[in-house]
């Protein structure tokens, strides 16, 4: 692997490096020490949003991504600030240059596996317009053809539960097909639906996680007992009501419609504004709201794993989006807002000095956290790979 250390700077990893991340203890850290004297392994990241799954693999593991693909350009400029090491290339993977590219570095730069997080919008149940046919429901095909091309030691593949039981406009049913092409081609395979709060991950993000590997069973980590709560995440920070910031980064509460902000005050933790019997929902100007899912204007629990988070976190009417809040003297609940982005990194599992770019919007920001796989739980499957 002499080219990988000439791009890395390293032979070896460093002894263990202990994140800033409240809610779990230098303990768990200090656990991946006996990794630091593993050789370095590369691998190419296909769909790569910004890496925010990778983001403790190289410190931890010894996997370090050199090799990435993305076709949204602000969230590849992402990629490439965080990940000095990987040569991001931005374009659609269908386009014949753009996918030749990726299997000329991915050979040259010696990777020995893919990660890969194909568009999960078309099988998402949060899009209720869900159509067979979109193309990005058929992203799996060209990270198949790449797969075979660059015959992959390993391959991770991941994305909504949703993967593994869609049924195409051709009667293909996705998660099935990928699972027989690769076993066809000799890999073992292992596959299954798993959370991240199973993984010291405060969030339960459920996923669709598809293994293979060509010379040994490459399984899927068995759940922790332990899991981490949404007060255990985010209970030590400041209150905040909507449009308020504070002196901690990234801790600020977006804006929202006063009318909507008046219903949240008067909906108890966990609890839905629709089960109100005098603050019903309301729209942005007042009327009221005909909102369709009863998990719309509601707060989230303190005590259980923060539910998934969407690419929508800004909006009070969207999917149990609203911070759970404390009794207040006079009977109302604070914190009539959504969660800010220092809460949403905590409960993606990242660290509160996560570098988020400067130039980054907090649309950009929210979206990508919607979208991500949660890094502690891609920490806990890659382990596997290196035992």
């Amino acid at each position: 692997m002499k080219q990988l250390k000439e791009i890395t700077g390293l032979s070896n990893l460093p002894n263990p490096v202990y994140y800033n991340t409240p809610w779990l203890s230098n303990n768990y850290w200090g656990k991946w020490a006996q990794f630091s004297k593993l050789k370095l392994m590369s691998y190419s990241s296909l769909f790569q949003n910004v890496g925010f799954g990778e983001y403790y693999l190289k410190n931890c593991l010894g996997l370090v991504g050199t090799v990435g693909n993305e076709i949204v350009p602000n969230r590849a400029n992402w990629a490439k600030e965080i990940y000095p090491d990987c040569e991001v290339v931005c374009g659609d993977i269908w386009d014949n240059e753009v996918f030749d590219k990726l299997v000329k570095l991915h050979k040259e730069k010696q990777c020995s596996g893919v990660c890969a997080s194909p568009s999960c919008q078309s099988y998402s149940l949060s899009n209720t317009r869900r159509n067979p046919s979109d193309k990005r429901g058929h992203l799996f095909e060209p990270m198949l053809d790449f797969i075979k091309a660059v015959d992959a030691e390993w391959v991770l593949i991941e994305n909504v539960p949703q993967m593994l039981t869609v049924k195409l406009d051709d009667g293909r049913i996705v998660g099935q097909y990928i699972i027989e092409t690769l076993k066809s081609w000799g890999y073992y395979v292992d596959s299954g639906i798993q959370s991240a709060a199973d993984f010291f991950t405060p969030q339960d993000r459920k996923r669709a996680i598809i293994l293979a590997h060509k010379n040994k069973p490459w399984l899927l980590p068995e759940p922790y007992a332990e899991k981490i709560t949404l007060r255990d995440a985010i209970g030590d920070l400041p209150s905040l009501e909507a449009g308020m910031s504070s002196n901690i980064k990234w801790h600020y509460a977006p804006t929202w419609a006063p009318a909507q902000i008046e219903v949240m005050k008067h909906t108890p933790t966990g609890c839905s504004a629709h089960d109100n019997p005098v603050w019903k929902p309301a729209n942005v100007d007042g009327t009221p709201s005909k909102a369709k899912f009863k998990c719309s204007f509601q707060r989230k629990a303190w005590d259980i794993p923060c539910n998934t988070i969407l690419q929508d976190s800004k909006g009070v009417s969207g999917f149990r989006n609203v911070h759970p809040g404390r009794l207040l003297p006079d009977g109302t609940y604070s914190d009539a807002r959504c969660l800010s982005i220092l809460e949403l990194l905590r409960v993606t599992g990242l660290p509160d000095d996560y570098p988020i770019p400067t130039w980054a919007s907090d649309n950009l920001i929210r979206g990508v956290i919607g979208e991500c796989f949660a890094p502690l739980h891609v920490l806990e499957i890659m382990k596997q790979l290196r035992l």
